[in-house]
């Protein structure tokens, strides 16, 4: 398969603590990079904030990633976009208006102007509590309210908007 510039790589739970809790609270997919040329990705983790890295050390980490690709005409100001962010601390609150980015919010940034990401309330319950036990001790250690129903993104949302399209799943 052919990565584009300003494609989307969708990964499924890792099953690190915080990715199990993302995915209790929103579905499946808990991470999104962006693919910055034919070799590299660009995104946001919390052991090394917005970064570009070899795409094949992303694919050792993350196994397979789910390809989406944006109907789009300027590939490269995603990009562009992107890169403006690069070395951003990860926005562990997941709030907006911070000095940092976690990875869905990095892809809404890149993306800004050219494909619009609806930000939705945020949830962070799971079949029983509107706040999950595991968001209620993780805001607990940041020390902050959890941000219920602020508005932000997730990878899940993300991958419903029309204009992005399955491309296949790399390996």
């Amino acid at each position: 398969m052919e990565l584009k510039q300003a494609d989307l790589l969708f990964i499924k739970n890792g099953h690190s603590e915080l990715d199990d809790g993302i995915a209790q609270s929103t579905g499946d997919f808990v991470h999104v990079a962006i693919v910055s040329d034919e070799g590299h990705v660009i995104h946001a983790t919390p052991q090394t904030g917005v970064c570009e890295q070899r795409l094949q050390s992303f694919l050792d980490k993350n196994k397979c990633a789910d390809v989406y690709r944006a109907d789009i005409k300027n590939r490269s100001l995603v990009v562009q976009h992107a890169r403006k962010h690069l070395g951003k601390p990860y926005n562990f609150s997941f709030r907006p208006n911070t000095d940092g980015l976690y990875c869905s919010q990095l892809v809404l940034e890149s993306f800004r102007g050219v494909v619009v990401f609806n930000e939705q309330p945020m949830c962070f319950g799971d079949q029983e509590k509107e706040i999950s036990d595991f968001w209620a001790t993780y805001y607990h250690k940041l020390g902050e309210s959890v941000p219920l129903n602020v508005l932000g993104t997730n990878p899940n949302d993300m991958i419903k908007n029309p204009r992005l399209h399955f491309i296949g799943t790399i390996k």
